[in-house]
């Protein structure tokens, strides 16, 4: 069974057209229609920008283009949707899973980091839970004059008058 590449090229040979000739009848790039002849569908864009390319250039040429399109999902095992993401099956395959790569030193200060932090947390609750220290009323020696307090009565002190006489009534007798 042929491949899609060589049904492409042998279409173009019959044709007697050249590939910048068919690059400007379907404004595709000629190094995307030598990718095509090639079966180089890994180097080509997304899966869909492929399909659109394979339709194109099979008008072009005359040959069936959904069949032509069909084949080359054949050829990649399918689609695979993942998000807004479309590769085929083949790509997924061939791509290797990720691997968690971290760095030594940016795991270390990471931790580090994160113990001055959790320390200085823990210092600072430990002051705010102990209750501050209660000031010292000062002690006043006995030679220090006293001062009175400072409330109504140090500043309201009416001055004493004296008690009014009393003064008997005249008895009539």
């Amino acid at each position: 069974m042929e491949s899609i590449g060589e049904i492409l090229r042998e279409a173009r040979h019959h044709k007697r057209a050249s590939l910048e000739d068919a690059s400007r009848a379907t404004r595709i790039k000629m190094e995307i229609l030598e990718q095509l002849e090639a079966d180089e569908f890994d180097r080509l864009a997304a899966p869909a920008y492929t399909k659109g390319f394979l339709k194109l250039y099979s008008e072009y040429l005359g040959l069936d283009s959904q069949s032509m399109v069909d084949a080359y999902l054949r050829s990649q095992g399918g689609l695979r949707r993942q998000g807004l993401h479309v590769e085929t099956e083949k790509t997924v395959r061939a791509r290797k899973p990720p691997e968690l790569k971290l760095p030594l030193r940016s795991v270390g200060m990471v931790v580090v980091g994160l113990t001055l932090a959790v320390l200085a947390i823990v210092l600072i609750k430990s002051r705010s839970s102990h209750p501050a220290p209660v000031p010292m009323e000062p002690v006043v020696s006995a030679t220090a004059p006293s001062m009175p307090k400072a409330d109504f009565d140090a500043y309201y002190q009416p001055k004493p008058t004296p008690a009014p006489e009393l003064v008997e009534p005249p008895t009539n007798k």
